[in-house]
């Protein structure tokens, strides 16, 4: 029967092996029918492989081993561990100039935005956030009502899912998960508690607002540009004008043209750096109204530092309001000066990286390490409301002296840097449990400085030794030390 089925599929379910064929590797198989069914199959042949006078190759040619199973073997991707990789930016999608459809639907959408109901009447209207909490806490009481369990607190996400259905009863994946990334279900239980329905519609809401202030700004930025671009497209035209009804403007210009070249050269530099602050909001647009930024020098290797961020409060184009996330001060700044600067814009990220040093005792051996690690993976699979993957985990520097071995855990999270405080909250987390298993495999290294031995031999006269604390307290003074005193100090 198994050659009856290799007859009506010849390469199903077969594992071929190269090897060097020899007229005894034939002969010595163990059933000659396998030999004969076999040879019923189609040839194979590599291009450079020669045949010898009694017709095997010599070279390379396909057999059955021993170990030849007609079961179709299965390989999956999933079992081979493949490090993370990402599609960059930009592949496979189209930028194109918008067309007048594309211009109503923006304005038809920006028209729900404004209304008094923009998440529906179902939703209900809300003008401050304090309202659109209510709504939120209402609708999630309503859906409540559909929970599977009575005594659950929580609702089923497959509640949420319902409008991933059409009209015509199919099903929008692509819908549903944007929705599991807005809602983040428990990836066990797979339910919604109310404190995560609040904080994903409460983001929703600040996103709408925002976007709303970054509307209403680009407006007005766009039409002081408009403006400026009338003001020089009718100053042309009055020349081009005068020089049709045969009016010579060009006597006139030269007239004040030394009055011209002496403002260039005392406003020149303002003009300049004005100039490179308009190019910057008008073309670049290196930040949005609500933007969490961080400002460097163009030639500093500092990265995104969550300790010195600015929030950005009012764009125009001649200069930006800031304000200091730690300390709440308002700050205004050109246009011009941040144009020679490096702008870090925290919103525009996609997912933030978190780096956990880790400092093991110089004994710990590998498979303790790796057991920690898996430790750590799980504890990170089922946070995954915080954290998405981990990036990698290696070994930094090894100090023998110390006694420690230095690893260093990255780990990515769910938010870009816009969200530093929640970042900064769950890595305080992270750090505390592996600390905890750390000390717990009694594997963690106490790091310390490096240790300072004095030693006074037997038979040395110390008198009047005068020691300075330079630390806090102070002069002290050693007037006499036994002579056989040995001492051992580690600093």
């Amino acid at each position: 029967k198994e050659l009856e089925d290799i007859q009506r599929n010849p390469y199903d379910g077969i594992e071929f092996v190269s090897i060097k064929s020899t007229k005894n590797s034939v002969a010595s198989a163990p059933d000659d029918s396998v030999i004969r069914s076999a040879s019923s199959l189609p040839a194979i042949k590599r291009e450079d492989e020669e045949e010898d006078d009694e017709g095997y190759h010599s070279h390379k040619q396909i057999q059955f081993s021993e170990k030849t199973t007609v079961h179709e073997r299965e390989f999956s991707p999933k079992d081979v561990k493949m490090d993370h990789w990402e599609e960059p930016m930009g592949a496979g999608t189209q930028i194109y100039d918008p067309v007048i459809q594309d211009i109503l639907n923006f304005r038809k959408a920006l028209g729900f935005m404004i209304s008094p109901y923009p998440f529906s009447d179902s939703f209900g209207s809300f003008d401050t956030r304090e309202q659109f909490l209510q709504s939120a806490t209402d609708l999630y009481k309503r859906l409540h009502k559909f929970r599977a369990d009575d005594s659950s607190r929580h609702i089923p996400f497959e509640v949420l899912t319902v409008i991933a259905y059409d009209d015509d009863g199919n099903f929008d994946v692509e819908k549903e998960e944007t929705m599991s990334k807005m809602f983040k279900p428990c990836s066990k239980s797979d339910l919604v508690t109310y404190e995560d329905f609040l904080q994903a519609c409460d983001t929703m809401y600040k996103k709408l607002r925002f976007f709303l202030a970054a509307v209403e700004n680009a407006s007005k930025i766009d039409t002081v540009l408009e403006r400026t671009a009338k003001y020089f497209f009718f100053s042309f035209l009055a020349v081009v004008l005068m020089t049709i009804l045969r009016f010579d403007p060009w006597s006139l210009l030269l007239s004040v043209s030394s009055l011209l070249v002496s403002f260039s050269f005392a406003l020149g530099p303002s003009i300049s750096t004005f100039v490179g602050g308009v190019l910057l909001i008008a073309d670049r647009r290196p930040y949005d109204i609500g933007d969490r930024i961080v400002i460097n020098s163009p030639t500093s290797d500092d990265a995104f530092q969550p300790g010195i961020t600015w929030f950005v409060e009012d764009v125009n184009l001649s200069y930006t309001t800031l304000r200091f996330a730690a300390t709440n001060e308002v700050a205004t700044i050109t246009n011009g000066s941040l144009a020679q600067l490096r702008i870090h814009n925290g919103n525009r990220d996609q997912n933030a990286l978190v780096t956990v040093p880790l400092f093991f005792q110089v004994t710990t051996t590998h498979e303790e390490v790796m057991q920690f690690y898996h430790t750590v993976e799980v504890f990170i699979n089922e946070n995954d409301q915080a954290w998405k993957r981990i990036k990698f985990f290696r070994t930094e520097s090894l100090n023998t002296t110390l006694g420690y071995i230095e690893y260093r855990l990255r780990v990515e999270h769910v938010h870009s840097h816009q969200a530093t405080p929640k970042i900064m909250i769950h890595k305080g987390e992270l750090m505390r449990f592996c600390l905890h298993e750390m000390l717990k495999r009694d594997i963690h290294a106490i790091t310390s400085h490096s240790p300072i031995d004095l030693y006074i031999e037997k038979g040395q006269e110390i008198q009047d030794l005068e020691t300075d604390l330079t630390m806090d307290g102070p002069k002290k003074k050693v007037s006499s030390l036994p002579k056989d005193a040995v001492f051992k100090q580690y600093h």
